[in-house]
């Protein structure tokens, strides 16, 4: 089944989309759930370490050596550098990382939400956590849930809350650029109702973050309160079991060696 959300974020910015988002012109990692699919670029390829050491030794002697006059051997060790610099740089493009690609951004803006301030990408990442914890509740959940409908649901709320946040990320920046005019007296109402409107989006964006936060918390009571359930009706048939048997009348076997070895002590000591 087709994702119903794609999620691309990188170090910069979070895509929010209906339609296909993916990772151009290098590597990418994806990673879904429900029926989002979150998409971000891989992590740069690590420093080779030793072998820069390695090619940069090798071109270095080579070149000394043709310097000297080893022709031969001075050539060898170049091409040697040469080849191995040639491999590490193949390597490393190979594992470039690649870009976010959002082909239909311009021409189908509605369907895309791009949120660039860092405490809305925090909101919105916080949101995704809550998401992924919803999800995985269903598999215990079992016939109590339809999971195609719960899954478009989630996803929809997902993107009806990253609106939310970039209408409020838009709003922050009309109200910073408003607020550095504060003494122009024009500007006067536009300030006020972009305040309003900026304390609107922040009940609605905590709203919808306690909406899921109260639906991942729910399917992960209900699953607690069954296993709780299960759990005493284990307790229950191991204590009948183990508590409801008549003392034992079979003779203590410790209690008999105890006995005879006491005996045994008496005995020895009224023969010293």
């Amino acid at each position: 089944m087709a994702p119903a959300l794609y999620v691309a974020h990188d170090d910069k910015l979070v895509i929010v989309s209906t339609l296909p988002l993916e990772i151009v012109g290098g590597r990418g990692v994806t990673f879904g759930w429900g029926s989002v699919l979150e998409v971000t670029p891989a992590d740069p390829p690590g420093d080779l370490g030793p072998m820069t050491g390695v090619v940069l030794g090798l071109g270095v002697v080579g070149a000394a050596l043709l310097l000297g006059g080893a022709a031969a051997v001075g050539g060898g060790l170049l091409v040697m550098g040469l080849v191995a610099g040639l491999g590490s740089g193949w390597h490393r493009w190979r594992k470039r990382p690649g870009v976010i690609s959002a082909p239909q951004l311009q021409s189908n803006r509605d369907q895309h939400h791009v949120l660039v301030d860092e405490a809305d990408r925090k909101a919105l990442s916080d949101a995704i956590d809550l998401c992924q914890r919803t999800s995985e509740t269903w598999p215990s959940l079992g016939a109590l849930i339809d999971v195609p409908l719960a899954q478009r649901q989630l996803a929809h709320a997902l993107f009806d809350l990253a609106g939310a946040l970039e209408r409020r990320q838009e709003l922050q920046e009309l109200h910073a650029e408003l607020a550095e005019h504060d003494g122009a007296f024009e500007l006067a109402p536009r300030m006020a109702k972009a305040t309003t409107a900026l304390a609107a989006l922040d009940d609605e964006v905590a709203r919808r973050l306690a909406t899921l936060n109260t639906v991942a918390v729910a399917g992960e009571e209900l699953i607690r309160d069954e296993q709780i359930d299960a759990l005493g009706r284990q307790a229950d048939e191991t204590l009948a079991r183990l508590t409801s048997a008549e003392p034992s009348t079979v003779p203590d076997a410790g209690s008999e060696l105890a006995e005879r070895t006491e005996a045994v002590l008496r005995a020895y000591r009224e023969l010293m």
